[in-house]
């Protein structure tokens, strides 16, 4: 038997022999993965995705942060894990492999109590599926009438379908930065408004947040030719890319208003630090409503707009930011790097890099206690939110919504429904 540890990004156990993906100009990428042949067909009659997006997965398998990879497994519902570098090697080809993407950990030839254990795991996962199917078309309310949104996190219209499947009441992160990233060009006023329109029509008046560009720090676009950084997590990225070029500004808010006629959208900005900056962004929003106005082109004058509390900063000042926008939404994993001063992306910081660590969870209670004093709502659409150790903590704090990966609505649902909200506590917050 041979271990491998890497990093599970996406829950599941799933079992298979190891393939091997060429591409042309690539070096061999491989993945452990279930019957290829029967999880493309999973894939295809549950949520319309092409092999294309498992060889995604392949190709990243090796990589050390599958920040993209671990979006799209969540997002398909496929155990996934990344980080195991030169340890995968081709020779292992062919070789039974089992992976679980909770823990990380990969089994080639397992023995027979290594076997065991992952057979009772997967096991648990069929069952909790059946058990997840009674949730559908069920309210997300404890025990003691306390509503929570559930929303989903997608990366592009091909998305919608398992947001659906799944029961997902609308949409709490739609990261526009990936029609950036699958284009060679600046993505066109008019393809950005397919993109929105569809997603909008297709959740049939439930929210839909639409965070503006978030490129920079680990999602480069080579068209943009941004400088070189020693530190991009840190440097021009998400609303400073916006504000400092105002024209690839005023053709993504152009498509998100016209968007905004054939659903419920919301506007999102990310990486906000500071109160001017919101002022900014509102600014050359009603500039653009003032353009569509005069073009006689219709929009919803009532859209909804929002920004992203993750960084310590615009936690500091929450009660100023909540005082010019209608809703805060909690990236949390962008949140924990900031507040512990950990690189996301690193493999090696291990314990160091805790998202449950009493700043993180108490930066989340000021964040709503601001809001609620505003009179707005509060949501968290980092992983974090799909931690079910998490959902009394949240409670208790006063999260309104929680915005996770489609596969994640129903496990999140169950829990909710057996809480009661008013024996939650803080006792988390605790050092």
């Amino acid at each position: 038997m041979i271990l491998l540890q890497g990093k599970g990004v996406s829950k599941g156990v799933t079992s298979g022999p190891i393939c091997f993906f060429q591409r042309p100009g690539s070096d061999i990428a491989k993945i452990p993965a279930a019957d290829i042949e029967s999880e493309k067909a999973r894939i295809r009659e549950a949520q319309e995705k092409s092999m294309a997006q498992l060889e995604t997965l392949a190709d990243k398998a090796r990589e050390e942060t599958g920040e993209d990879t671990a979006i799209l497994a969540r997002t398909m519902g496929i155990p996934a894990i990344c980080g195991l570098g030169d340890s995968l090697k081709e020779e292992y080809a062919g070789r039974t492999a089992y992976i679980d993407g909770e823990t990380g950990k990969v089994a080639m030839d397992p023995d027979e109590l290594t076997l065991t254990a992952f057979k009772q795991k997967e096991q648990k996962q069929v069952e909790m599926r059946t058990l997840m199917d009674e949730m559908r078309g069920k309210e997300d309310v404890t025990l003691d009438g306390r509503k929570m949104m559930v929303y989903c996190n997608i990366g592009s219209p091909d998305d919608v379908p398992a947001v659906l499947q799944n029961d997902g009441q609308g949409i709490g992160l739609f990261r526009s930065e990936f029609l950036y990233l699958a284009a060679s060009d600046y993505p066109t006023e008019e393809e950005q408004f397919k993109a929105y329109k569809k997603v909008a029509e297709a959740m049939n008046g439930k929210r839909v947040v639409i965070r503006t560009l978030d490129i920079g720090a680990d999602k480069q676009v080579s068209y943009f030719n941004l400088q070189k950084e020693e530190n991009p997590a840190m440097g021009v990225r998400a609303i400073r890319i916006c504000l400092n070029r105002p024209e690839v500004f005023r053709t993504q808010l152009r498509a998100l208003y016209r968007a905004s006629a054939y659903g419920k959208v919301a506007i999102m900005f990310p990486m906000i630090t500071s109160v001017w900056e919101v002022r900014e962004c509102k600014r050359a929003c009603q500039a653009v409503m003032a353009e569509l106005d005069a073009e006689g082109i219709p929009y919803s004058k009532d859209t909804e707009i929002g920004i992203m509390v993750e960084t310590p900063a615009s936690v500091f000042i929450a009660d100023a930011l909540a005082k010019e926008v209608d809703f805060f939404s909690v990236g949390t994993n962008d949140l924990t790097q900031y507040t512990l001063a950990c690189d996301r992306q690193a493999n090696d910081l291990g314990k160091f890099f805790d998202p449950h660590h009493p700043a993180v969870l108490r930066a989340l209670k000021i964040a709503a206690d601001a809001a609620h004093k505003a009179d707005i709502w509060i949501g968290i659409c980092g992983e974090l939110g799909a931690d079910l150790s998490l959902l009394d903590t949240f409670l208790a704090i006063g999260i309104d919504e929680l915005s996770v990966s489609p596969s994640s609505v129903l496990p999140l649902r169950a829990k909710i429904r057996e809480s009661t909200a008013k024996t939650c506590t803080l006792e988390l917050l605790e050092c």
